[in-house]
C-alpha cells in the first residue's frame, strides 16, 4: 500500500516538471510585446483524479497506453494469473466470474499469492484464483473521477 501511494505521488511529481519544461523560456516571442499563451495550470495531487493516474500507465512493449482491462477468471489457476501479472508488470488483477458477462468477482494480488500459496505451501498450478482472491463484497471502489487524495485515504483506512 505504501509503495503504491509513494508511486502515485512520484508520478504526480514527475508529470509536473514536464509541463514546466515545455513552457520554459517561451514568455515572449520578441515581437513588440506579443507573448506566448500562459503555461497550462499545474495539476497537483489536489486536482488529480484516479483516471489521470490510470492514464499514465504505459504498456511494457512501448506500444502506448494501456486501454484494456487486464483480468482473470475465478476458475483460472493462480499460476496463470501470476504469469499474467508478470507479463504486464502489475501487482493485481481484477477477477471476473466465469462466462461471457463482465461481472466482477473480486481481486487477486501478489500478496494473495505470497501468503495464500507460497506461505501456505500450496501449488499455484492446481489452486484456482477463486480460492485465494479477495471477494468483491470486501472491496472498496471509487469512480474514475474520484480525487486521488480521497482514494489514497480510503485505501489507507484514514477516512
Amino acid at each position: 500500500m505504501k509503495a503504491f501511494v509513494r508511486g502515485l505521488i512520484a508520478r504526480a511529481n514527475l508529470e509536473m516538471p514536464k509541463i514546466q519544461r515545455k513552457w520554459a523560456g517561451k514568455e515572449s516571442a520578441g515581437f513588440g510585446g506579443v507573448t506566448s499563451p500562459p503555461p497550462p495550470p499545474e495539476k497537483g495531487l489536489e486536482n488529480l483524479t484516479v483516471s489521470d493516474v490510470l492514464l499514465t500507465k504505459d504498456t511494457d512493449d512501448g506500444a502506448g497506453k494501456v486501454d484494456t482491462l487486464i483480468s482473470c477468471r475465478t476458475n483460472d489457476t493462480v499460476f496463470d494469473a501470476v504469469k499474467n501479472m508478470a507479463k504486464h508488470n502489475i501487482g493485481s488483477l481484477v477477477v471476473l466470474r466465469p462466462g461471457d458477462q463482465q461481472c466482477i468477482a473480486g481481486i487477486v494480488t501478489e500478496r494473495d499469492y505470497m501468503k495464500k500459496i507460497i506461505g501456505a505451501g500450496r501449488s499455484s498450478k492446481i489452486t484456482k484464483v477463486g480460492e485465494v482472491m479477495t471477494d468483491e463484497s470486501k472491496l472498496i471502489s471509487v469512480s474514475s473521477g474520484t480525487n486521488i487524495i480521497k482514494a489514497m485515504q480510503l485505501m489507507s483506512g484514514s477516512l
